[in-house]
């Protein structure tokens, strides 16, 4: 056996011998349990009576900074660090969730004539577009252990564009708070009553906007 013969073959055993190496990395990478998909609900809005709204509506995705934009569950021990439930994921990312949600709260005020989400290609009279500031369970530097350390914070900055000329005719920060129960349920619950309460002021405020923005388009 020649010099290069004995160097090839002892290249051979040493890719053969990693192989079954990779093989467990692998698998151990794809043996952890999947995390658990949590979903948030819209809420149902008391709307006063008066005139409806027949501007039509989309809801454009809400910016977000990269720490909010993505299915994790955000969770800041302090004002300066931003970590992550483990285990647990939204069904889908945090931003289209929310504008999802949006256009079914909206939608559920019998308002509208038509409210549609990112993309639709029809012809839509005022956008709602903007920003989520917060998205976040958090502890309050205050407070010590227990159920009701932590807190959920929920807060988004809108801007209704009137499509016809692209000028914002009305923009407002909404803002709420809730406690977090104990336990991935308990946080999400929490998550929930916070955005909630955003939503349901989010909707009233989109359809008084919505009258003063376009005022010939407005009926009963």
């Amino acid at each position: 056996m020649t010099r290069y013969t004995a160097l090839f073959s002892r290249l051979l055993l040493l890719v053969f011998a990693a192989l079954p190496l990779s093989a467990c990395a692998l698998a151990d990478i794809a043996s952890g349990p999947p995390p658990s998909l949590y979903v948030l609900t819209a809420p149902q809005v008391e709307v006063p009576a008066g005139p409806g709204a027949t501007a039509q509506l989309v809801v454009e995705e809400f910016a977000a900074p990269a720490a909010i934009d993505t299915a994790r569950v955000v969770y800041k021990s302090s004002p300066h660090s931003i970590a992550y439930y483990a285990g647990a994921r939204w069904a889908d990312r945090a931003p289209r969730m929310i504008a999802s949600l949006a256009v079914e709260t909206l939608t559920g005020t019998g308002r509208f004539p038509a409210v549609t989400g990112p993309g639709a290609r029809v012809r839509m009279d005022l956008a709602l577009s903007g920003d989520i500031r917060a998205f976040e369970a958090y502890r309050a530097s205050a407070t010590g252990l227990g159920e009701s350390a932590t807190g959920v914070r929920v807060s988004l900055f809108v801007r209704l564009v009137r499509l016809r000329d692209h000028s914002i005719v009305a923009s407002r920060e909404f803002t709420a708070e809730a406690k977090a129960g104990s336990g991935m349920d308990g946080v999400v619950a929490g998550y929930d009553a916070a955005l909630d309460e955003v939503l349901a002021a989010l909707a009233l405020w989109t359809l008084e906007q919505s009258l003063a923005a376009m005022p010939e388009k407005a009926g009963r």
